[in-house]
C-alpha cells in the first residue's frame, strides 16, 4: 500500500468518526430538549388537575418563583395554593418553548397562557418565562422560575 493511499484512509476514519460523534451529540440534546418540553408540560398541568405529588416531585426542595408581579414564592407556597379550593386553573398552558441544555442545566424559556378563578376573580394572562432545571439522578428537576409579563415591542 502507497504512503498517500494508507493517509487517505485514516483521514477518511477520522471523518467518519467526527461525523458519527457529532450525530450521536445532536442525538442527545434533542432528547434532553424532548425531555425538558415533557417536564414542563406535566408542570403546567398539575395545576389544573391539582396534582400536588407531580410538582413535588418535580420542584427541587429550593425551588423558587418570581411571579410576573414581582412577588416570590418558595415551593411549600406554591404547592399550599394548590391545595386552596378557591384558586382554580382552567387553563395552563405552555407554547413557543426554547430549550439550553448545559450538562446537567436546563433553561426552558416559553409563553404560559392562563386562565381561570382566583378567589371568585377570573383571570386570564399570558407570561413570558424562563424555568431552570438540574438533572438529578437522571431526572429533570425545576429550581427556579421567573415570569415576565410580555411586552409590545412597538411601544418601547
Amino acid at each position: 500500500m502507497n504512503y498517500s493511499l494508507f493517509r487517505f484512509f485514516v483521514h477518511a476514519s477520522y471523518c467518519i468518526s467526527a461525523c458519527a460523534l457529532v450525530t450521536y451529540a445532536a442525538a442527545t440534546t434533542s432528547n434532553e430538549v424532548d425531555q425538558l418540553i415533557a417536564v414542563d408540560k406535566k408542570q403546567q398541568r398539575a395545576y389544573i388537575d391539582r396534582d400536588i405529588g407531580a410538582l413535588d416531585t418535580i420542584f427541587t426542595d429550593d425551588y423558587v418563583l418570581i411571579s410576573s408581579s414581582g412577588k416570590k414564592y418558595t415551593k411549600d407556597q406554591v404547592i399550599e395554593q394548590l391545595r386552596t379550593p378557591d384558586v382554580r386553573w382552567e387553563i395552563n398552558e405552555t407554547s413557543g418553548w426554547e430549550v439550553h441544555v448545559h450538562g446537567d442545566t436546563g433553561i426552558v424559556v416559553a409563553t404560559l397562557r392562563q386562565k381561570g378563578v382566583d378567589h371568585g376573580k377570573p383571570f386570564e394572562n399570558s407570561v413570558k418565562f424562563s424555568d431552570t432545571y438540574v438533572r438529578e439522578n437522571g431526572t429533570w428537576r425545576n429550581i427556579h422560575a421567573h415570569a415576565s409579563a410580555p411586552t409590545d415591542a412597538a411601544k418601547r
